[in-house]
C-alpha cells in the first residue's frame, strides 16, 4: 500500500508528542512493507529526501514567518499569519502536484496548521481516501491552548472563536476517518458539529519508546520530583514552582525547552533545588528517569493524551498530573498516579507534601500503564484496517 502522510512538522523539526507518534507512524508503516511519502514543512531549503520505500517532500510555506516562531511576533502579525496560513494557496497547489505525482492509495493527515487548511479539499478534489488524527483543540482555538480555568469566557466562547470554527468545519469537512487519541477530544469536537459524516474511532497512541521497561532503585535521599516537556506558562511550570518552593527535602528537575526558560531559570537562580537539563534527546531518557520519584503533569489547558505520561508509566514513575480531561482518561488514582485541581497552586502543593510523607508506598506502586494503541506493531495493524475501510 502506498501512503501518504501530512504533518506541519517531523524531525529534525518537532516539538511535541505528536510528531513523535507521526515518526513512529512512517517507521511501522515502513516496517509492515508498505511505501510512505511524507509531506511536511521546513524553515529552511525545500528539497525532497529519498530513503528506502520513503519519500520525504519539505516545502516552505509563504507566510510572515515560521510556524514555530509565532511566540517572538505581536498579536496583529499572528493574526495575519493565521488567515494566511487558513487559505494558503501555495502549500494547497504543491500538496496537489505531489498528490497527483505520487498517487497514493491513502492520505493520512495530522496537524495541518503551519501548512495549510486547502489540503483536505485538495484531496477530495482528487477522490483519495482521507484519514485524519486529531492532535488538539486547533481547529477550535488558533493557539491550540484553551486553559480549564477559563473554559468558559469571551476569549473561548466569542464571535470570533464561533466564526472561526465554521470556517474550520467547512475547511476539514468530512474525512472517511477521523482517529483521536482520546474520547475527550473525540468528544471535544463532535459536540461542535466537526466531522459530521466521518467514521469517528478512539485510538490511542502507540509507545514511542524501544527501551526494555524497567524501574530503577531510587539512590538519592532526597524526594526527586520531574517536570518533562515545554517550559510555556500555558504548561503550569510556573504554578509547579511556586507549590514546590515550600516543600522541605526535595529536589526539582526540569529537562526541557521553551520561550519562558529563561524567565524560570530567573526566579530560581538562589534556588539549589532546582536543577535543569534543557532538552533531553529520547535515548537519554532511561537515564533521567532512574533516579526519579513522581513526574509532575501541572498543564493548565486542555491536554490530549500527553506522552510524557507514558514515557513515565514506562520507566515505572508515577505521575502527579493536573485533574484535566484528557489527562484524567490517562490516571487511575492511586494505581498509576495522583491528580490535583487544575491551576490551584494549594491543591498541588498539598499532593507534592503528600508524595513526600508516602515514599515509601510511592515506591511499593505497581506501575500501570494506560490502555494504549499497543506496540507499534499493532498500532499500525489497527491503522492499517482503518485505512482499508
Amino acid at each position: 500500500m502506498k501512503i501518504c502522510i501530512i504533518n506541519n512538522l517531523y524531525p529534525p523539526y518537532a516539538r511535541g508528542g505528536a510528531e513523535q507518534v507521526v515518526k513512529r507512524t512512517v517507521e511501522g508503516l515502513l516496517k509492515e512493507g508498505n511505501e510512505v511519502v511524507l509531506i511536511t514543512s521546513t524553515p529552511d531549503e525545500e528539497g525532497v529526501e529519498e530513503q528506502k520505500n520513503l519519500k520525504i517532500y519539505r516545502t516552505r510555506p509563504r507566510n510572515i514567518f515560521f510556524y514555530t516562531q509565532a511566540h517572538k511576533h505581536d498579536a496583529f502579525s499572528r493574526f495575519l499569519w493565521h488567515v494566511i496560513d487558513m487559505f494558503n494557496f501555495s502549500v494547497s497547489k504543491e500538496v496537489k502536484r505531489i498528490l497527483t505525482w505520487e498517487k497514493p492509495d491513502i492520505v493520512h493527515t495530522h496537524n495541518l496548521m503551519g501548512l495549510s487548511f486547502l489540503i483536505p479539499s485538495t484531496i477530495r478534489s482528487l477522490g483519495i481516501r482521507h484519514v485524519h488524527t486529531v492532535h488538539d483543540v486547533q481547529l477550535v482555538e488558533p493557539s491550540g491552548i484553551i486553559l480549564k480555568t477559563k473554559e468558559n469566557s469571551l476569549r473561548y466562547t466569542g464571535v470570533l472563536t464561533q466564526m472561526y470554527t465554521w470556517v474550520m468545519k467547512k475547511l476539514l469537512g468530512s474525512p472517511e476517518v477521523v482517529i483521536s487519541p482520546s474520547q475527550f477530544l473525540l468528544d471535544f469536537y463532535k459536540t461542535r458539529g466537526f466531522f459530521e459524516k466521518s467514521n469517528t474511532t478512539l485510538l490511542r497512541n502507540p509507545l514511542t519508546l524501544t527501551f526494555e521497561r524497567s524501574k530503577s532503585e531510587r539512590k538519592d535521599k532526597e524526594f526527586n520530583f520531574l517536570y518533562l516537556g515545554q517550559v510555556e506558562e500555558h504548561k503550569g511550570v510556573f504554578l509547579l514552582l511556586e507549590a514546590f518552593k515550600n516543600i522541605k527535602n526535595t529536589k526539582l528537575h526540569i529537562a526541557g525547552d521553551g520561550s519562558k526558560l529563561g524567565d524560570l531559570k530567573e526566579l530560581t537562580k538562589e534556588n539549589n533545588n532546582v536543577t535543569y537539563y534543557g532538552r533531553v534527546e529520547r535515548d537519554k531518557l532511561p537515564e533521567l528517569f532512574s533516579n526519579m520519584d513522581v513526574t509532575v503533569v501541572p498543564s493548565l489547558c486542555y491536554e490530549n493524551s500527553p506522552t510524557v505520561i507514558f514515557e513515565s508509566l514506562y520507566f515505572g514513575v508515577p505521575v502527579l498530573a493536573s485533574r484535566i480531561e484528557g489527562i484524567a482518561e490517562l490516571i487511575e488514582e492511586g494505581e498509576n498516579g495522583f491528580t490535583f485541581e487544575a491551576g490551584d497552586t494549594m491543591s498541588l502543593q498539598e499532593k507534592l507534601e503528600w508524595c513526600v510523607e508516602h515514599r515509601i508506598d510511592i515506591e511499593k506502586m505497581s506501575i500501570k500503564i494506560p490502555t494504549t494503541g499497543g506496540s507499534e506493531g499493532e498500532y499500525i495493524g489497527k491503522l492499517v484496517e482503518l485505512y482499508n475501510g
